[in-house]
């Protein structure tokens, strides 16, 4: 009678306690053997047998039905390949589900636009689904205030694309908000204000020597102190006045 090796049978319970698998993904049985083969090989896990029976232990009641048969008669060879190719079978989404999500049922909602590619990715792996298909219809997830900017990306990658996108609704998603709080303020109108504004600034530039001249002429004038701000800055060229204001401006 031969006796085991105690190094090896140390080696193979330091192995089983470092496998530390997550419960059965039935959503995506195939990433979910994917880490779970990743902890084996971390762990020098080898054997069939062990490999079977770590994959057992993490199937619920409601899942260990499809596979009872290879649980209560297990097979003599290949344990751990038959159980895998029985699950994913049963659970692994097909190709004509997946394309369905793909055009139907994936929307950016909460996530991240970066999130939301690597989720229409995972979709249209397999499908044989080109690039610029897959960017048309990431881009038509977008918020309509982004999809203008990222149609005329074209010499962008699909992830640089994602990572624009992740910054421009960060940044623009709090001022969304606060707009939308303003009743009737529509895309004409804003484009109007921004015109608006772009003309006073360059105005403003255009008149600084005299606006200059007339602050002498308020000093020497109107304590400024009693001025109002609009008076202070741009003396008798003044548009605006906010009460209290003591500015009084030399008649001809």
């Amino acid at each position: 009678m031969s006796l085991a090796n105690p190094n090896q049978q140390n080696n193979s319970v330091t192995a089983a306690v470092a496998v530390k698998l997550p419960d059965f993904w039935k959503s995506d049985p195939t990433m979910w053997f994917a880490q779970a083969e990743a902890q084996f090989a971390l762990a020098g896990v080898v054997q069939d047998e062990t490999k079977y029976y770590h994959i057992i232990s993490k199937i619920d009641q409601s899942i260990i039905s499809h596979v009872s048969d290879l649980v209560q008669n297990p097979p003599k060879e290949e344990k751990y390949k038959q159980v895998k190719e029985r699950l994913i079978s049963r659970f692994e989404v097909s190709p004509q589900a997946k394309l369905e999500q793909l055009l139907n049922a994936c929307d950016l909602g909460d996530m991240r636009p970066s999130h939301l590619l690597a989720r229409m990715q995972e979709l249209g792996s397999g499908l044989k689904i080109s690039e610029s298909v897959m960017r048309v219809l990431f881009v038509q997830r977008m918020p309509e205030r982004v999809k203008p900017i990222l149609s005329i990306c074209d010499g962008n990658s699909l992830e640089q694309l994602a990572q624009m996108a992740d910054k421009m609704v960060e940044i623009s998603s709090p001022a969304v908000a606060s707009a939308s709080t303003l009743p009737g303020l529509g895309l004409e109108e804003l484009q109007e204000q921004i015109a608006t504004l772009t003309a006073e600034v360059r105005r403003l530039k255009t008149s600084g020597p005299r606006s200059r001249s007339s602050s002498k002429v308020r000093q020497t004038g109107t304590p400024a102190d009693t001025v109002c701000w609009y008076h202070r800055k741009y003396g008798r060229n003044a548009r605006q006045c906010r009460e209290p204001c003591a500015f009084n401006v030399p008649k001809n």
